[in-house]
């Protein structure tokens, strides 16, 4: 009975959390940035509490100093690794590649796992509100991560992962 309830305490906590993220969710403002180190950063909090997940971060090319809302790309890449790590459930991978392409002015950020990957059915949806396939959550978090990277002016897609897993692909002008 005690477990149940601690249980539904945490799922009732990770609600009113993500209820309280939307509703507060506030416009840019956007400061200088560089997105290698903010990776970095956010991934080690994971690094200790996950010693079956493997964590990589790749930066590839010169990535410039950009003008980011660094605590709402850190939102975006926690919610990108939480969803991850639920998706691995036990041993697997999650990379981070940060990616200047200087003839499209851009910077590509690309978290990907090895779980169990998203159906086409979801990708369609998968950054609406309320969606989730979890049984947890209230399909919250994606969206945030949507309205964080439209309102730096980027694009996020959804794709799947080779072998296995998916991957989150975003687009951020420079």
């Amino acid at each position: 009975c005690t477990q149940t309830i601690i249980d539904h305490t945490d799922l009732i906590r990770n609600l009113v959390n993500e209820i309280a993220t939307f509703a507060r969710f506030t416009t840019a403002n956007p400061e200088h940035c560089e997105l290698p180190a903010l990776s970095q950063e956010t991934v080690a909090r994971y690094r200790e509490g996950h010693p079956d997940i493997e964590f990589h971060i790749n930066v590839a090319g010169d990535v410039p100093t950009m003008r980011l809302d660094r605590q709402q790309i850190k939102q975006t890449l926690i919610n990108l690794i939480d969803n991850a790590i639920a998706s691995i459930r036990t041993v697997g991978e999650i990379s981070i590649t940060v990616a200047h392409r200087p003839e499209e002015k851009t910077v590509t950020l690309v978290v990907a796992d090895t779980g169990a990957g998203i159906s086409d059915m979801a990708k369609t949806r998968i950054f609406e509100p309320d969606f989730t396939t979890k049984k947890s959550g209230m399909g919250l978090g994606l969206a945030i991560v949507s309205t964080i990277i439209s309102d730096h002016n980027g694009r996020i897609t959804v794709a799947d992962n080779s072998p296995q897993g998916a991957r989150f692909i975003i687009e951020l002008p420079v």
